[in-house]
């Protein structure tokens, strides 16, 4: 999970335990951290670092043979 540090490094997975202490958390409370890694989320793809590598891999003309 996220935390509320602004951290590009990623958990690739929680433990069950994790998962199911999320659950619990009242509704507002997911909903809240949910939208903040959103945030994070958005604000990490629309930096200008990350689009700069984006457009080198994606971007040019595709080639067919």
């Amino acid at each position: 999970m996220i935390t509320q540090e602004n951290t590009t490094e990623t958990v690739d997975s929680l433990s069950l335990a994790e998962r199911q202490a999320f659950m619990k958390l009242p509704l507002e409370e997911r909903r809240k951290r949910l939208a903040e890694q959103a945030d994070q989320a958005a604000q990490y793809y629309e930096s200008q670092i990350e689009k700069a590598e984006r457009e080198l891999w994606q971007g040019g003309d595709i080639v067919e043979s």
